[in-house]
């Protein structure tokens, strides 16, 4: 198996998302907030909305094969409201001229699953980048003429320097998830990128408690607070996977609702799904939890919000065709996207939004995939609003 020492693409995918932000155990108390202008220690009214970004230099995978380089990175990222961490989305990455050889064409760098990073201000200007999701895929094809590599990364909990209006990886540890023979089972990234447009890391405002509520107002009353959540699907759930999509008629779930916190707590107390198959067969696939997970809650924006589960864990039993026996089981700390009710027409009591999130293997061999993207669409049986 040949040893890759040093991902710089990969890095360069996972640093286009992370322009000026950042993390540490130090600051966990600190509201963080990248800031159009730095006139003083806090941002007061001139939040940076959105991140264009560009490599500087030439981003490189270096292994015992050959030197792999990508000549241009192009990213836009969207900062969310000032939070303790304060999350950033990335809307797309685009990486041009990749290759191993002068022509730089025969390799390619794609994104699998959006990014999403947590960040906290450090120091004055300067904080540390951590990754929640996301993954990465870097192929190439006739090195040499004929040896190619096809490696996928997971940046899950990977954490990244940043500050002065540029994001380093130096040597930076990377889970490998999935590929070809010659990828390694480690890796490291190394990599430059400079913001195009003003982001500096300040303090923030403190972020105010997110409540899930009856009624849709400024301040929900004690009375009006949700103290328990019952959700079933709109449409049939379904993960995707490289053997057999798997589709169950529906799915539901119930959950307990914890105190008020600028990060609200949930407690998912069942989650069950129903009548599963593979395509053009009948209940020959049970779909269970092995594990219940909590949901962390954030408020992004007005009646919205993203919910990051934690110990969650979805077990699959399906005999396919007779043949293929899958006993798998997958999970991932994984993002979801939630909408209080009425947030736009047809919305009815609210969504909770599953959007073809990767999770991973955890346990099972032989057929299992790697991991299975879970699409599913929740919605609570009473009206839930996202507020303040």
């Amino acid at each position: 198996m040949g040893l890759i020492r040093t991902l710089g693409l990969a890095a360069l995918a996972a640093l286009a998302t992370l322009v000026l932000v950042g993390a540490s155990p130090a600051s966990v108390n600190t509201p963080t907030q990248l800031c159009k202008v730095h006139t003083s220690l806090a941002c007061s009214g001139q939040a940076t909305t959105e991140i264009h970004m560009l490599n500087e230099g030439v981003g490189t995978l270096l292994n015992n094969l050959a030197d792999v380089l990508c000549l241009t990175v192009l990213v836009n990222n969207t900062p969310l409201t000032s939070g303790k961490p304060q999350q950033v989305h990335s809307s797309g990455l685009i990486f041009q001229n990749c290759g191993t050889t002068s022509s730089h064409n025969n390799c390619a760098v794609t994104v699998e699953e959006e990014p999403l990073f947590n960040l906290l201000k450090t120091g004055l200007d300067k904080g540390v980048a951590t990754g929640t999701n996301g993954r990465f895929r870097v192929k190439c094809e006739d090195i040499f003429g004929f040896i190619a590599i096809d490696c996928k990364y997971d940046f899950n909990e990977v954490e990244f320097p940043v500050g002065t209006q540029h994001l380093t990886a130096n040597e930076t540890p990377i889970e490998f998830v999935a590929g070809s023979e010659l990828c390694p089972e480690e890796s490291t990234l190394d990599g430059l990128l400079k913001s195009l447009t003003a982001a500096y890391i300040l303090k923030g405002p403190n972020p105010p408690n997110v409540a899930l509520c009856k009624v849709h107002s400024s301040s929900c009353a004690e009375k009006d607070l949700v103290k328990s959540l019952h959700m079933v699907t709109s449409k049939p759930p379904v993960l995707y996977n490289g053997i057999a999509n798997i589709q169950c008629e529906s799915s539901l779930g119930n959950a307990t609702v914890l105190g008020l916190a600028e990060v609200q707590k949930v407690d998912v107390t069942e989650l069950a799904w129903n009548e599963c198959h593979t395509q053009g067969a009948a209940d020959n696939c049970i779909v269970t939890s092995k594990s219940l997970p909590t949901l962390d809650l954030s408020r992004t924006a007005l009646n919205l919000g993203d919910a990051t589960t934690l110990g969650l864990k979805i077990g699959i039993d399906c005999t396919i065709l007779g043949l293929i026996e899958l006993d798998c089981v997958y999970g991932n700390e994984v993002t979801l996207h939630a909408e209080g009710a009425l947030h736009k027409e047809g919305s009815g009591h609210g969504m909770v939004t599953a959007n073809k999130v990767i999770l991973k293997k955890l346990e099972g061999s032989g057929h299992c995939p790697e991991s299975v993207k879970w699409d599913a669409l929740y919605e609570p049986l009473e009206h839930v609003y996202i507020v303040e």
